[in-house]
């Protein structure tokens, strides 16, 4: 009988917090039901679980009373033409995931090709993905790409130049990335969780770490959410 009653209890409490609003049930039950495997708002002032391509070059720095990750400067480019300047979140090889957080672009909103990347499906600096948000919309801009041994190439559905672009700012916007291993699904999300920007189906690299980083400029990052399925 006491152990129904703290059951009870638990359940009581756990709706209400739910029912307040201060926990979306969204937050836990996330799209494809994957757990929450790592959740980091810097307001520690530490980056330890993240693995920068160029430490140097990325620092937790306040801003209006909170504490963002930034990409101060890109790095030198590799042997290809990939994005280069990157931090990969540590210890999780995942095959099928939801990664949710804000991003900022830092460059000159005059620049047409300012850009933020995510990369997922990292398995090492010449073999992943990334979705590449841009303020301009063309072949190598605002795309899907792949990364696998050689130069990227484009692989959303999305029609080179048709694509929205919607990094025409200095604001911080909210994102989301999924993929679904079963079918190599890929969508992404700006502001509007709900209708993708850029979508592909590809199923060449099925497992991988994910991250966060620019092809060629600087960037911010805060607020990251990640759940997952752990690759065996």
């Amino acid at each position: 009988m006491r152990i129904f009653s703290v059951f009870y209890v638990l359940c009581v409490m756990v709706f209400l917090v739910v029912l307040s609003g201060r926990v979306s049930s969204s937050f836990w039950l996330e799209e494809d039901m994957y757990p929450l495997l790592f959740s980091e708002n810097f307001e520690d002032g530490d980056a330890r679980g993240w693995r920068p391509n160029f430490p140097a070059n990325w620092e937790i720095r306040e801003e209006d009373g909170s504490l963002v990750y930034t990409l101060l400067a890109p790095g030198d480019p590799g042997r290809i033409r990939a994005p280069y300047s990157w931090s990969i979140i540590k210890d999780f090889d995942l095959s099928g995931f939801t990664f949710r957080g804000k991003l900022r672009s830092d460059e000159d909103i005059d620049n047409p090709y300012r850009d933020v990347v995510i990369v997922f499906n990292f398995q090492d600096p010449e073999h992943f993905y990334y979705v590449h948000f841009s303020a301009i919309s063309d072949d190598v801009h605002n795309i899907i790409g792949l990364v696998n041994g050689q130069d990227r190439v484009k692989i959303n559905l999305e029609p080179p130049g048709k694509s929205r672009a919607m990094l025409g700012d200095n604001r911080f916007h909210e994102f989301k990335v999924t993929y679904d291993a079963r079918d190599g699904e890929i969508r992404a999300y700006l502001d509007d969780m709900d209708t993708p920007i850029l979508t592909a189906v590809d199923k060449t690299l099925e497992h991988g770490m994910i991250g966060v980083g620019s092809f060629d400029d600087t960037a911010s990052f805060d607020d990251i959410h990640l759940w997952g399925n752990i690759f065996k």
